[in-house]
């Protein structure tokens, strides 16, 4: 078995445990934030793929779509699950910047070595800085949309009395 399809079955067994940490309670609202950012990753990776800044070259559906699904649908979205159930509720504006600063890097370092030590990824344009910058811009911009999309819905949530 090659190093990308262990990855590729790890990323799928660390989200599925994941899962089953999550309280009872905040499941609903766990779903929620991994649809939505399941739904911008999709937007982003397509995006790329596009304009050719990113190659996939190992995929899992290779008639169907040019980008791997596993990292993409299942990896990402955890991650940004724990951002919103580890978020600091009333602690200062430095611990918030640290907890956005600290998801965000680990996300976007997390892209960067899938693209540098394996064949899950590649940057096909720019050179190394391009494609840091280019993916901590964009990471940022999912997260932001995504965590007021899910304060939002929940804020609706929680007035309808559910």
């Amino acid at each position: 078995m090659s190093m990308e399809r262990f990855l590729l079955i790890a990323m799928v067994i660390i989200p599925v445990f994941s899962f089953l940490y999550i309280p009872k309670n905040q499941f609903k609202k766990a779903l929620m934030s991994f649809l939505a950012f399941q739904a911008t990753t999709w937007f982003v990776s397509i995006m790329l793929v596009e304009t050719e800044t990113v190659v996939f070259p190992v995929r899992e559906f290779v008639k169907a779509t040019r980008i791997v699904f596993i990292t993409e649908f299942f990896f990402y979205p955890i991650i940004f699950v724990w951002f919103i159930f580890l978020a600091p509720k009333m602690i200062s504006l430095k611990y918030k910047i640290l907890h956005w600063c600290l998801f965000i890097s680990l996300t976007s370092w997390l892209a960067y070595f899938l693209g540098k030590y394996t064949d899950l990824s590649e940057f096909v344009r720019g050179n190394v800085y391009f494609g840091m910058f280019n993916t901590y811009w964009l990471f940022t911009l999912q997260y932001l949309i995504c965590y007021y999309y899910v304060k939002w819905l929940y804020k609706k949530e929680c007035q309808k009395g559910e």
